[in-house]
C-alpha cells in the first residue's frame, strides 16, 4: 500500500471525504455527544446521520438514513434518536 492510498478512501458521491486527515478533523472538531451528519457522502440522494455510543472503553453508533428530500428533518430525527435509543441501547448492554 503506497502513501496515498493510506490517506485517502475511494470516493462514493461527489461531496465523499475521501481524504483521512480531513475527515479526522472534521470528526475531532465537534463535541463527542453530538451526532454527525452526511449530506449525500455516502449516496446521491440520501442523508443519514451517525449517533456516538459509549460505554466504557466501547464506542459504536447508532444511525439513521433519509431520502435527500427530508433532509430538513435530518437533524430533529438525529437529536431524537440521541436522546432516546441511546439511552435504551445503553441500558440494554448491561
Amino acid at each position: 500500500m503506497d502513501h496515498l492510498s493510506r490517506h485517502k478512501t475511494a470516493r462514493l458521491t461527489s461531496r465523499t471525504i475521501t481524504n483521512e486527515k480531513v475527515l479526522f478533523h472534521k470528526l475531532d472538531s465537534q463535541p463527542p455527544t453530538v451526532p454527525v451528519l452526511d449530506l449525500q457522502e455516502y449516496a446521491v440522494g440520501t442523508v443519514c446521520a451517525a449517533v456516538p455510543i459509549t460505554a466504557g472503553k466501547t464506542v459504536g453508533c447508532l444511525a439513521l438514513s433519509m431520502p435527500l428530500e427530508h433532509a430538513h428533518r435530518l437533524r430533529q430525527a438525529a437529536d431524537a434518536l440521541n436522546r432516546k435509543a441511546a439511552p435504551v441501547l445503553l441500558s440494554l448492554a448491561i
